[in-house]
């Protein structure tokens, strides 16, 4: 019995330990199969690994070389104007004329981003400085190589200007020229009275006997801000001014905060500001340059004596310029014989200039052109309103790409459009416009001896404009007198010597202000626009392009 049992549950010899070894062999192989698929793989993938890799670091290399050109315009202001022969970065066959031997048959030169170790990338750029004087920048073409992979970016380079800003002013105070607040003129240097190298900044110290100007409840600034003084500002009708996107000062006791409580020394008055949940900061003074007379060598047409302009959507302009009888007009810019007025068209990316005659008298109505000045207008009385001094008296829309400047005013008489662009909307489209005084940019209000509004003034006004006043202010004739005149929209940008002013009291006379930055001035400019006088050389855009070698 017990043999029996034994014999059943005893297992048979069935040769399962050859099939366990036979699963482990071929689990060995299965893995090793897929180690060598892996290692397979993995070697496949590193070329284009190696190649993502130097892809992207032939980017950081092109942007090492707009660094390394930025850089050396920094040392020398005018190294744009000339071709650097020592400059392995700029050798090739796409310089242009030098004097470096090279021809269109010369091989780019390449310079290392790290010196003396190409592996870690190289950098080779093109430069094209001919649109300088018209734009503003210099166009700077630079492409990276790390291995067998390269890219090109293309860069503006530009020192920057006013129109970086919607709105920049020097001095927060009157201007010394104004007569309606300093009748005998102002009373001490530091209001401007010896000019501005001896006026005085509100933050080194107080302001003595001088007219400070006041942003009030209701004034709207909607762009970036630049003020070298320190801003008066103050409360009206429990409104504050408001800055929507914060503003600089270069009062150095601007520290900065997140409320008006922490901003000691930002700003000063009676009420903080609306900055529209940004703030307020420090920035370094900036200087508008005195460069009136470049306008002389700058292409485009030039008009003697007081001038009237009034551009037309069709590309065209009408003229009145009867001081320039006698003078030699470039061709296109009308017969100096008249018979006046004559439509010509519009000088696009060139430059409008309207400078003094000989003599100065008062104007008589209508002697400027056009019905102006009209009839008991108490303005022409001031010798700066002379006719034969020098003004441009514009309104209009205008189509094109234009610089107006003059050697003692701009008036603008009516709303200053661009074409394509109803009044209210954005600015947009290839139209732009630069307005340069030498003395000021004023909005045009005539009244009579009265102090009463005459028929030719307007309400609201509109100006599609940069507006930049290179010795005085952009204000509105007569702005302590007539009835209110509603609100003075500018869409551009606003820069001035002293701070103009455009209205009184609590809207009584003359405008609130209502100003909004033209987004396109960030990578564009007016034709011969001025810029910083102490500014740095820096990016303003950047694209990147099809690799150029």
């Amino acid at each position: 019995m017990m043999r029996r049992l034994v014999r059943r549950t005893r297992r048979p010899d069935s040769g399962e330990d050859g099939i366990a070894m036979i699963m482990v062999m071929g689990s060995i192989l299965v893995l090793s199969l897929l180690v060598t698929a892996a290692l397979g793989y993995s070697l496949q993938a590193l070329p284009q690994s190696r190649h993502d890799q130097n892809w992207n670091a032939s980017l950081a290399a092109a942007q090492a070389g707009v660094d390394d050109y930025i850089a050396r315009l920094n040392q020398s202001d005018s190294y744009w104007s000339t071709v650097d022969c020592a400059n392995p970065a700029l050798k090739g066959g796409k310089t242009g004329t030098n004097t470096c031997g090279w021809t269109a048959a010369t091989a780019p030169g390449w310079q290392s981003v790290a010196p003396l170790n190409a592996s870690q990338g190289t950098f080779h750029y093109d430069v094209d400085s001919s649109g300088l004087s018209a734009s503003g920048v210099v166009r700077v073409t630079s492409t990276g190589k790390v291995g067998n992979a390269s890219r090109t970016i293309q860069v503006l380079v530009s020192r920057g200007g006013s129109t970086d800003f919607l709105y920049y002013t020097d001095f927060e105070d009157a201007d010394p020229a104004n007569t309606t607040v300093y009748p005998t003129g102002p009373a001490s240097n530091a209001c401007g009275k010896a000019g501005p190298t001896s006026a005085s900044y509100w933050w080194p110290s107080t302001r003595a006997g001088c007219t400070e100007i006041t942003f009030i409840g209701g004034d709207v600034l909607d762009g970036k801000v630049h003020l070298n003084d320190t801003p008066l500002v103050t409360f009206l009708n429990g409104k504050q001014p408001k800055f929507v996107q914060g503003y600089e000062t270069a009062d150095p006791s601007c520290t900065g905060g997140t409320s008006a409580n922490g901003w000691a020394g930002c700003w000063r008055g009676s009420g903080g500001p609306d900055v529209n949940g940004t703030s307020a900061k420090y920035a370094a003074v900036k200087y508008l340059p005195d460069n009136s007379n470049a306008f002389l060598s700058y292409p485009g047409c030039q008009y003697t004596g007081d001038t009237r302009i009034k551009f037309n959507a069709a590309g065209t302009m009408t003229v009145w310029s009867y001081g320039s009888a006698g003078t030699t007009l470039a061709p296109g810019c009308g017969n100096p014989a008249g018979p006046w007025p004559q439509t010509l068209s519009v000088p696009t990316d060139q430059v409008i200039y309207v400078k003094a005659a000989a003599t100065q008298t008062k104007c008589t109505t209508g002697a400027v052109g056009d019905g102006l000045p009209v009839a008991n207008d108490v303005n022409v009385n001031q010798a700066t309103f002379y006719c034969g001094t020098g003004n441009a008296y514009i309104q209009g829309t205008l189509t094109g790409r234009l610089t107006l400047a003059a050697q003692n005013n701009i008036i603008v008489t009516d709303d200053l459009l661009l074409n394509g662009v109803t009044s209210g909307s954005p600015p947009s489209g290839p139209n732009l416009l630069g307005l340069v005084a030498s003395n000021s940019v004023v909005t045009y209000h005539p009244v009579d001896a009265g102090g009463n509004n005459l028929s030719a003034a307007t309400t609201d006004v509109w100006i599609y404009a940069s507006i930049q006043t290179l010795q005085h202010s952009f204000w509105v004739q007569s702005y302590d007198q007539g009835g209110p005149l509603g609100t003075l929209h500018v869409r551009g940008s606003i820069a001035q010597k002293w701070r103009g002013i455009v209205g009184q009291g609590s809207g009584t006379h003359g405008f609130f202000k209502d100003y909004s930055y033209d987004s396109r001035l960030t990578f564009s400019s007016p034709p011969y626009f001025p810029q910083w006088q102490n500014a740095v050389w820096g990016a303003k855009t950047t694209a990147e392009l099809s690799p150029a070698y």
